[in-house]
């Protein structure tokens, strides 16, 4: 009985060791996602971001054309965002400025209403990656120029 009651006290000392030992390996959190999806009119202007002097992300594409999305990048990390439209032309990627395909933009502007980050090649997929120091707000910003009228958008936050 004797040993049984020495065996007992040495497996509680060792469990209550390490106990300590697991909380202080402090893990990350899981990885935030979200997605969302949009329909938006081609602007008639066709490219008009490029048309418009001064002008950065969207801002120059008619209200019909773009969609703002605010979401909290709750901490330090890395936000991926990921757009896609169907480009039923099927058009490659040919040279500097690709073929008339599908054609969507996506822009990370700051809160105040900077352009933080943004993907705007001749294609209907975009995506950004971008690290952050602490928590803020961020707006989303796509603009649908010459691609069909649906998309989606998919972000990803990951703590660092």
């Amino acid at each position: 009985m004797r040993r049984q009651l020495v065996l007992t006290a040495v497996v509680a000392l060792a469990a209550a060791s390490f106990v300590p030992a697991q909380a202080a390996t402090k893990a990350k959190p899981k990885p935030i996602k979200g997605s969302y999806s949009v329909t938006l009119v081609p602007d008639p202007t066709t490219e008009a971001t490029t048309q418009v002097p001064g002008k950065e992300g969207c801002s120059g594409v008619s209200p019909e054309g773009r969609d703002d999305r605010v979401i909290t990048v709750p901490a330090k990390g890395v936000l991926h965002v990921v757009l896609d439209s169907p480009d039923p032309t099927g058009a490659p990627t040919v040279g500097p400025l690709g073929a008339m395909g599908a054609d969507w933009d996506l822009y990370l502007i700051d809160t105040d209403g900077t352009v933080y980050d943004g993907s705007h090649g001749p294609t209907s997929h975009e995506a950004v990656t971008d690290k952050f120091k602490k928590a803020q707000k961020i707006t989303i910003e796509v603009c649908n120029l010459i691609g069909q009228p649906n998309a989606t958008v998919s972000w990803v936050f990951t703590y660092a």
